[in-house]
């Protein structure tokens, strides 16, 4: 837990990246149940992770203007569900408008079934900003449609059904915990990106594995795919047992 908290200095204070932290944090709730520790460390835990994320969240301004945008596209059909006491209260007014995941969602809807064709486009072109990065998803969606953002998808699940199927076969308990780590890594990575460039939760910056731009965050994907085939070495493949069936002995009859 200590190289854990130290981890999450650097990234949240030193790098400023609260995404990666709530990654980590995901993953390293998910690996406990694995693990199968007590119930006061995850209550433990829990209070120090909720304080911990709603100090970082105030004492950056950047975050606060990212839940201010993302609050201001979603506030209407919040409100309009809930009782009318609680419109005086969180109705804000005069906020920043949600630019960003705004156009991700038109490049989305331009994108349409089958798409505009590859390296077509024109929101992702002159809108939506960056889109090689942590919008990637919006932009493929643009070129390819939604039946190719379903095979991508599909191929991903895919690799992470194979991860989960070498976890399960491995002796060692370090090994397993390792793999459904790596698991994990990439399928929060995916949805924490979808949810926030389709407006669900605020934007986190998280990059796409193996699909976002930047040489870390592929070098890092790889790295872990790498040392899991490596691991899937060490797994004893299934031998049926050869039955033996033993004849019994032929009587002599002698005249």
């Amino acid at each position: 837990f200590l190289t854990f908290f130290v981890v999450v200095f650097i990234i949240a204070f030193l790098q400023k990246d609260l995404g990666q932290v709530v990654l980590l944090g995901v993953i390293l709730v998910v690996l406990l149940i694995f693990a199968n520790r007590s119930f006061k460390i995850f209550l433990a835990l829990g209070g120090i992770a909720i304080v911990g994320l709603f100090g970082l969240i105030i004492a950056a301004p950047h975050r606060m203007n990212r839940i201010h945008s993302w609050w201001a596209m979603v506030q209407d059909g919040i409100l309009s569900v809930l009782p009318s006491t609680f419109e005086q209260s969180l109705r804000i007014k005069n906020l920043p408008d949600p630019y960003q995941v705004s156009h991700s969602l038109n490049a989305i809807h331009n994108g349409g079934f089958f798409g505009q064709g590859i390296s077509f486009g024109d929101l992702k072109v002159g809108f939506l900003s960056e889109v090689h990065t942590d919008f990637v998803i919006a932009g493929i969606t643009e070129e390819i449609g939604w039946l190719g953002i379903f095979i991508i998808t599909t191929i991903l699940m895919l690799i992470i059904l194979r991860i989960l199927a070498i976890s399960r076969k491995v002796d060692s308990k370090i090994f397993h915990l390792f793999t459904t780590g790596i698991a994990l890594m990439i399928i929060v990575a995916f949805l924490i990106n979808g949810a926030g460039i389709s407006g669900i939760i605020p934007i986190k910056g998280i990059a796409v594995p193996f699909l976002s731009y930047g040489g870390s965050s592929l070098i890092t994907s790889s790295f872990a795919i790498g040392l899991v085939l490596s691991i899937s070495r060490t797994v004893k493949k299934y031998e049926p047992q050869k039955t033996i069936i033993k004849e019994k002995p032929k009587r002599i009859i002698i005249r």
